[in-house]
């Protein structure tokens, strides 16, 4: 009995050992929500709000990892506006730069691991454990590597829309990038006005990633 309260005791420091934060940095224009760790810039009559949403959504074998964030957009000015889904750049601490990925590619990458995932329709967690132990984890601060329990379709639904958005109107979706943030210390995530990604982006959102 003592030995398995030991092994526990370590699992817990291993895990706590483990753990990363990723938080918005506040700027002088920046509206932070610490509730729900994101931050907001409006650049001309537009409004953007950017979060993390999984750190890590790739399969166990995978070696190439997914990182997805939110993206909500709030067109308040008199035009339809659009952001194609390669609009998006992330930097991280050593300036490394990662364009962002359709969903068409994610579908593509985490599609290789399906052996080992149980067969569609019943795409999920292979071990029931494995399930139970990631529904307890805080996907913002969970180094946890997991496959999301989504059915394929919801790579395409959850995403980001490519579709105008409509003066007056909102959007928001998901945002992904190839890229393991777990080993750097911060992410920048830049949002152009198109795939070219020339001059300087309409905004930037700094984000702190802590150990």
């Amino acid at each position: 009995m003592r030995t398995i309260h030991i092994l526990t005791a370590l699992l817990l420091l291993f895990c706590s050992a483990c753990t990363v934060s990723v938080t918005p940095i506040a700027t002088t224009t920046g509206i932070i929500n610490s509730e729900e760790k994101s931050i907001t810039e409006i650049r001309d009559g537009v409004a953007f709000t950017v979060k993390l949403d999984e750190l890590s959504m790739a399969p166990y074998q995978m070696v190439d990892n997914i990182t997805s964030f939110h993206v909500s957009i709030d067109n308040r000015t008199a035009e339809q506006i659009s952001f194609p889904s390669q609009a998006f750049i992330l930097k991280d601490g050593s300036a490394r730069q990662y364009r962002s990925i359709t969903p068409e590619r994610v579908r593509e990458i985490v599609s290789k691991d399906t052996v080992y995932l149980i067969p569609y329709p019943y795409v999920g967690y292979y071990y029931l454990n494995d399930q139970a132990r990631v529904s307890n984890a805080d996907t913002f601060s969970s180094s946890l590597p997991f496959y999301a329990e989504y059915h394929p379709q919801d790579i395409f639904t959850r995403a980001l829309t490519e579709e105008p958005i409509l003066k007056g109107s909102k959007v928001a979706g998901l945002v992904y990038f190839i890229v393991d943030l777990e080993k750097s210390d911060y992410a920048e995530i830049q949002v152009f006005s198109d795939t070219k990604t020339s001059g300087e982006p309409l905004a930037k959102f700094q984000f702190s990633i802590k150990k």
